[in-house]
């Protein structure tokens, strides 16, 4: 299991070339995360994410980080459905909510270009928040933006040093969901997960640091999210079920008809 990027014509922005640009946001447009079965997740997300997806952590060249599961299935995303309307209720991590935009590192250099994903449709220049004004200054909106992405990047910063404790401490083990589909056994695998035994034998001081930082209680979200596993397997089997009746709806109104 990977966690694939949305992006796909990634360009910096430009007070010149994009002083005309709006940007259409909304619920409607999230059918570009229907093809992803896993998010980005920064542990200040995990009190809510936690309540709806299994949050594990993935190897990530000699580090790991967390995500969201939010699929079972490769390229599907079980919270996004064909109007590109993500489900009710449910928690919208912030790696969905930043998009059509991200921050890029300059090599060298400590400062962060934005940039936009040109490919995004809720892009245009009737419709929409504006980016700059029309002396060219830079608006609310994106200076709200600029803060919400500078936020995100730090955070997931700190949720890579919280896996590298996790993992440093030894307690992160690999693991595999697996379900019943159609009758077969299933797995996800590829991702890793917090043993309990090794948390419950850490040393006292060493709990109490995490308790301290704040971390013990990342875990905890953490260990509780892997029960959301049953609620993606609901989501999959009405999917199914729905997938079966449009297939036969079509089915019976292809048939030939008989007259007597």
């Amino acid at each position: 299991m990977k966690t694939l990027l949305m992006y796909e014509r990634i360009v910096a922005v430009n007070r010149d070339q994009h002083r005309q640009l709006r940007v259409r946001n909304g619920a409607q447009h999230l059918g570009f995360a229907r093809e992803t079965n896993s998010m980005l997740l920064a542990a200040s997300e995990l009190p809510l994410a936690a309540l709806d997806y299994p949050c594990v952590f993935v190897p990530s060249g000699d580090s790991h980080t967390l995500v969201a599961i939010v699929g079972l299935r490769d390229k599907e995303n079980l919270l996004v459905n064909a109007q590109g309307d993500w489900a009710e209720h449910a928690y919208v991590p912030a790696f969905v909510r930043r998009y059509p935009f991200v921050l890029a590192e300059q090599p060298g250099n400590d400062e962060m270009t934005l940039c936009v994903d040109e490919a995004f449709d809720g892009l245009g220049t009737e419709q929409g928040e504006a980016l700059f004004d029309a002396e060219g200054k830079d608006t609310p909106y994106l200076a709200g933006l600029q803060q919400f992405l500078l936020a995100f990047h730090n955070d997931m910063q700190a949720t890579a040093g919280f896996a590298q404790r996790l993992a440093d401490l030894g307690l992160l083990v690999e693991r595999n969901i697996d379900w019943q589909l159609d009758g077969q056994q299933v797995s996800l695998n590829g991702f890793k997960v917090v043993d309990e035994t090794k948390l419950r034998a850490l040393p006292p001081d060493t709990v109490q640091s995490l308790f301290g930082s704040g971390e013990l209680g990342w875990v905890h979200a953490h260990l509780l999210s892997l029960n959301n596993v049953n609620k993606l397997g609901a989501r999959l089997s009405q999917r199914l079920a729905a997938a079966a009746q449009e297939a036969a709806s079509a089915s019976a109104e292809e048939a030939p008809r008989t007259t007597h």
